[in-house]
């Protein structure tokens, strides 16, 4: 697999380093990435889940074995689609895996094709680990970048967006002007922290992408650059 990841973060300068990331329109590609990681990796977990346990109980009966194969078909659209995602917000270039090849025409041909194929089963630990690393995402999301969103958005606390974190609103804690002006130039370092781990925890999605979703290269192992 082929894998360029591009990085424009820094000038140089410890400043660079520090707040490139503000203005880097890669971070903003690794949130929307992280974003969607909730919502689709559930959608995925509940198709899979369903489609698996219809097509296993039902295989006795001629549908059992429709299913499975449309379930696994489904496996490979939503591999396919991971890959163009990653490709496009992760700042990566994987490759398409090439390693369905049918011995025969028909969809039984095709089935086996599918399932001897090593793509196929690395989708499917890609598809179920994206469940969790959704829920993960989805909690780096709301505990750091909410929190800092809610602290600037103290001193207009009636449009706020009401993060809560147990018992604690970030926004009914603080009152006074003072406390509104502590909250924001807090809420603005934990934003810009907030970046920076979340923009390393998407260089991790575009890792497990690489690794499960893209081509083996000629030796078996992942061909990996960075430019």
């Amino acid at each position: 697999m082929s894998q360029s990841i591009s990085s424009n973060t820094s000038d140089g300068s410890v400043l660079g380093d520090v707040f490139g990331v503000v203005v880097d329109t890669q971070s903003y590609k690794n949130l929307a990435y992280l974003l969607l990681a909730f919502p689709l990796g559930l959608f995925y977990f509940v198709f899979l889940s369903v489609g698996l346990s219809l097509g296993i109980g039902l295989s006795v009966l001629f549908v059992g074995l429709f299913i499975l194969f449309a379930t696994v078909s489904g496996l490979r659209v939503v591999a396919a689609f991971e890959r163009t995602l990653a490709n496009s917000l992760l700042d990566v270039d994987i490759a398409s895996p090439d390693d369905v090849r049918p011995q025969g025409d028909g969809l039984v041909a095709t089935g086996k094709a599918y399932l001897r194929a090593p793509s196929t089963w690395r989708g499917l630990g890609f598809v179920f680990l994206k469940f969790w690393v959704g829920i993960l995402s989805f909690v780096l999301l709301v505990s750091s970048l909410g929190i800092a969103v809610e602290l600037i958005l103290a001193p207009v606390s009636d449009v706020a967006i009401e993060v809560q974190i147990g018992d604690w609103q970030p926004a009914s804690s603080i009152e006074t002007p003072v406390e509104q002006a502590a909250g924001v130039l807090a809420g603005a370092a934990l934003a810009l922290v907030s970046l920076h781990i979340l923009n390393a925890f998407a260089r991790v999605n575009a890792q497990i992408a690489a690794a499960l979703l893209g081509a083996d290269s000629p030796d078996g192992r992942g061909e990996q650059t960075r430019r």
